[in-house]
C-alpha cells in the first residue's frame, strides 16, 4: 500500500508555483495569489501543502487560516486538492489524503472549518468524506468548464447554434474589442459589477479582494498567471466587459458585465470569445466559466453552456 503524506509550508513559493503549473485542472481558490489576496483583505494566512505518494509529489492543497480573538481558529479549504500531471488518484489515495486534511482542519468548539472539496458529486464521494470525519453543511459548487485544447475551428463548431449566430452578428458590427493583460480599468468594472449585483440580487466579489488578486497575479507574471480584462466598445463607450484570472494551466471567468446596448448587440459573446482566444494563445488549457445556478439564474447557465463547455457539480460543502 502506498504511503500518502502532506508536507506543509516546506520549500519556497517559487517551488510551489512550479508544482501548481503542473496541475492540469487548477482552480483559482487554490492559487497562492488568491491566498495572498485573502490575507491582505481578510487576515488569512495561506498554509501550503504538497501531497506525496511514496515520497513523490502528486498533488497540492492550500488551506487559509486565521485566528479570531486569539483563541478561535477559522480555516477554509476550497476547490482542492489539485492533482499534478493529469493524475487521477485511486480511492485509497483519496481517502488517505482527506484523512490528513481532516487532521489539518480539525473541528471543535474553538476551531471551525469550511471545506469545499474539488470532487464530483456522487454517493461514493459523500461516503468517503463521511468516513474521513467530515459533515455535510451545504450544496456543492456548480460551474461549466471549457476545454481550450481544441483548435479555434473546433471551439467555434462546439458553440450552440444561436450562440454562434449572435457571435457572428457582433463580429460584423462596429464593436471594437480591447484586451488588457494588466486589467488597469478594474476599479471601473468593479463599480459596474457592484451596481449589477444590487439589481440582480447576488453577492459580488469585493473590490478590494479583486484588486489585490489582480495585483498578485500580475506581479507573479512568468506567463503562468495574469489578469485579463476584455471590453467591447461602441463609439468609445464600453457596452460589455469581462474579467478573467489566469492561474497556471487554467483560468477563471470572474466578472461579466453588459449594459442594455451590450445585451442587445450580443457584445458579451464577443467579449467571451475573444477572451477564449487570448487565453488559448497564452497556453491556457481549461477555462472555468464561473458558478452557475440553473434554478435561480437559468439564463446565465444557458449562456455558459452555449459555449460547448461541460457542466460539473462538486460533492458539497463540509465542516
Amino acid at each position: 500500500m502506498a504511503e500518502i503524506s502532506i508536507a506543509w509550508n516546506e520549500g519556497t513559493v517559487g517551488e510551489w508555483d512550479s508544482l501548481f503549473a503542473r496541475a492540469t485542472h487548477s482552480t483559482l481558490l487554490q492559487s497562492f495569489a488568491y491566498g495572498r489576496a485573502m490575507g491582505r483583505t481578510y487576515g488569512y494566512l495561506p498554509r501550503l501543502g504538497v501531497i506525496h505518494r511514496d515520497g513523490a509529489p502528486i498533488g497540492l492543497a492550500q488551506i487559509l487560516e486565521r485566528r479570531l480573538l486569539k483563541i478561535f481558529h477559522d480555516r477554509q479549504f476550497h476547490r482542492g486538492p489539485l492533482w499534478l500531471d493529469g493524475i487521477e488518484p485511486d480511492a485509497e489515495t483519496l481517502e488517505a489524503t482527506f484523512r490528513l486534511l481532516r487532521k489539518a482542519c480539525p473541528r471543535s468548539l474553538l476551531s471551525r472549518a469550511s471545506v469545499l472539496p474539488e470532487l464530483p458529486a456522487s454517493s461514493e464521494n459523500e461516503d468517503l468524506l463521511k468516513r474521513c470525519g467530515f459533515h455535510r453543511h451545504g450544496p456543492g459548487y456548480q460551474t461549466v468548464w471549457l476545454d481550450l485544447g481544441m483548435s479555434e475551428e473546433a471551439l467555434r463548431a462546439g458553440l450552440a447554434r444561436d450562440w454562434r449566430q449572435r457571435l457572428r452578428g457582433a463580429e460584423k458590427s462596429a464593436l471594437v474589442i480591447d484586451a488588457d493583460w494588466q486589467a488597469d480599468n478594474l476599479p471601473w468594472l468593479m463599480k459596474q459589477e457592484h451596481d449589477q449585483a444590487l439589481g440582480k440580487g447576488f453577492r459580488p466579489m469585493t473590490g478590494a479582494l479583486a484588486v489585490r488578486l489582480r495585483n498578485a497575479l500580475v506581479k507573479a507574471g512568468g506567463g503562468e498567471s495574469g489578469a485579463l480584462m476584455v471590453t467591447a466598445m461602441d463609439k468609445r463607450s464600453p457596452v460589455a466587459s469581462g474579467l478573467f484570472f489566469r492561474h497556471g494551466a487554467a483560468a477563471t471567468s470572474q466578472i461579466s458585465w453588459a449594459n442594455e446596448a451590450g445585451r442587445k448587440s450580443g457584445a458579451m459573446r464577443f467579449v467571451l470569445w475573444r477572451a477564449i482566444l487570448a487565453l488559448k494563445e497564452r497556453g491556457v488549457r481549461r477555462l472555468d466559466l464561473g458558478g452557475v445556478n440553473p434554478d435561480s439564474a437559468p439564463g446565465v447557465t444557458e449562456f455558459k453552456l452555449g459555449t460547448g463547455g461541460q457542466a460539473v457539480e462538486t460533492v458539497g460543502q463540509y465542516r
